[in-house]
């Protein structure tokens, strides 16, 4: 990613914090914001490994993030409406207080329709690479 991208993207960052103990999201309810964490840890966890009794659990803390389900999303030039939105593939739940920065699912989409010829191929590549989600 260049300077530009990062700027864009920081731009329209806006502070979360979550208490202890919240569902921030469940399994297949829609994405509607990325989010960066800064302070705190979180559980993600599927139960659909497309097999019964499947779980899977990992922590996520400082410098790691959810949501990128929704990159999908804004990238797709037909997805205007926030009804389309991605459908999370895992929970995500507050193990203690969450500072966090938040990218919203609109802003996502603008900031996606400012650099999608650059980077439409490589973004997506980009965040599963960092993504705890696509390694466990």
């Amino acid at each position: 990613m260049d300077d530009q991208l990062l700027d864009a993207i920081c731009e329209r960052l806006v502070s979360s914090l979550n208490t202890n103990d919240t569902y921030l999201v469940r399994e297949g309810d829609p994405v509607n914001e990325m989010l960066f964490i800064i302070r705190g840890q979180l559980e993600s966890s599927t139960i659909n490994g497309g097999r019964t009794g499947f779980f899977n659990s990992i922590t996520l803390g400082p410098g790691d993030f959810y949501g990128e389900e929704l990159l999908t999303w804004a990238l797709i030039p037909t997805s205007s409406s926030s009804l389309n939105l991605s459908l999370s593939t895992r929970t995500i739940k507050s193990l203690t207080e969450v500072k966090a920065f938040a990218l919203r699912s609109r802003d996502l989409k603008f900031v996606a329709k400012q650099f999608k010829r650059r980077y439409s191929k490589k973004l997506p590549l980009a965040f599963r690479y960092y993504s705890h989600q696509w390694r466990a």
